[in-house]
């Protein structure tokens, strides 16, 4: 009995070693100043960076040897953590090159390689980027602009930009089944549509997508979802500034159209933006227009004062918390200002009308 026992812990030992793949990492790092510097390859643990191996830049160059299971996000620093100067590297099965003559090049393996084009073409397109906007400021500058070329430029920029994004998507999207495609999603998903997450996190494992960090996104796509153009007003309450309670629905679906101003005394784009909302409350408040400012200061004192200074007289409401309000979990919210245009009924018709914007939707609808 114990013979078999035995020879099974032979057989499973060997088939953890037969399921582990080899790689090998080798470095091409040109410049002198290089000769003799550690190199650091570490791996997210916990939300900390862990070291998995190092080594020195001999002669310009360096090797390194490692196992893993499944392909793993390696990060690597030449010299100290705090150089800024590494790469991001797929450790997996062959052997990977990765060089540096101003900027890393790494390739050798599929997914590496498939990384490697990626950033070519990003780069690429950064360039494009880059010239519209040195254009743009040469022809304002040199008093050469027209409206014509203003709005050349400007189209041309945001097409470059539209294309830089579709294809931060494209490439998340195919590799979200591997640590370099989720860690590429946790730095970017900000900048994607809420339908573009839900389609990248359905073809994520669960295990994945039962991470601390991958929930809370989660929650926060339900909750875009929950107050997006079309679905009835979410009720939270507060206090006035008087100390008084006070809720969304004491003004929500009354037979008004209400926006909800998210705001705060120490928000610079904020007060930018309020003699606009100012503007358009003076305009419309007598023709069913109403205005509920939650302020996400944590100072009462800076709010009150705030609401003076910025000559908001219409409703407000606070926990006086800063971030930490049921409020910007149940709307979503990453920035503020933020707002969202109720109709009479309490539905949710636009999200952040700014400037002109505001007042044009005001007038469509008063009309």
């Amino acid at each position: 009995m114990k013979k078999i026992l035995f020879l099974s812990a032979i057989a499973v030992l060997f088939a953890a070693c037969q399921n582990k793949s080899g790689y090998t990492v080798e470095g091409n790092i040109t410049g002198e100043n290089f000769e003799g510097q550690k190199v650091l390859f570490e791996k997210w643990n916990d939300s900390i960076l862990v070291p998995v191996d190092s080594t020195n830049i001999v002669d310009g160059k360096f090797t390194l040897k490692g196992n893993t299971s499944s392909p793993s996000l390696l990060f690597m620093t030449i010299g100290d953590r705090d150089s800024n100067l590494g790469t991001m590297v797929m450790a997996e099965e062959g052997t990977i090159e990765v060089k540096y003559d101003s900027i890393f090049h790494v390739s050798g393996t599929p997914i590496n390689n498939a990384f490697s084009d990626f950033n070519a073409e990003q780069r690429r397109l950064n360039e494009k980027s880059r010239g519209y906007s040195e254009q743009f400021g040469t022809a304002t500058a040199d008093g050469t602009m027209t409206e014509e070329l203003e709005e050349e430029l400007k189209a041309a920029f945001n097409e470059t930009s539209e294309e830089a994004q579709a294809l931060q998507y494209e490439f998340v999207k195919a590799n979200i089944d591997n640590e370099l495609g989720q860690y590429l999603f946790m730095a970017s998903s900000h900048t994607f549509e809420t339908e573009q997450q839900q389609e990248i996190l359905a073809l994520a494992s669960d295990e994945y997508k039962s991470t601390k960090n991958i929930q809370r996104l989660i929650e926060k796509i339900e909750a875009k979802a929950a107050t997006a153009v079309g679905k009835d007003f979410i009720d939270f309450s507060m206090k006035t500034p008087e100390g008084d309670d006070i809720s969304l629905s004491d003004y929500a679906g009354k037979g008004k159209y209400v926006l909800i101003d998210f705001w705060a005394s120490w928000c610079g784009p904020c007060i930018n933006e309020m003699p606009n909302v100012v503007a358009a409350y003076e305009k419309y408040k007598n023709k069913g227009f109403e205005i509920v400012g939650v302020s996400l200061d944590s100072d009462k004192n800076n709010w009150i004062d705030g609401i003076k200074s910025l000559n908001m007289t219409w409703p407000q409401m606070s926990e006086v918390t800063g971030w930490e309000t049921d409020a910007v979990e149940l709307y979503a919210i990453q920035g503020i200002p933020h707002t969202v245009l109720l109709d009479k009924e309490g539905k949710i018709i636009a999200h952040n009308l700014r400037g002109d914007k505001l007042d044009e939707k005001l007038a469509e609808l008063m009309n």
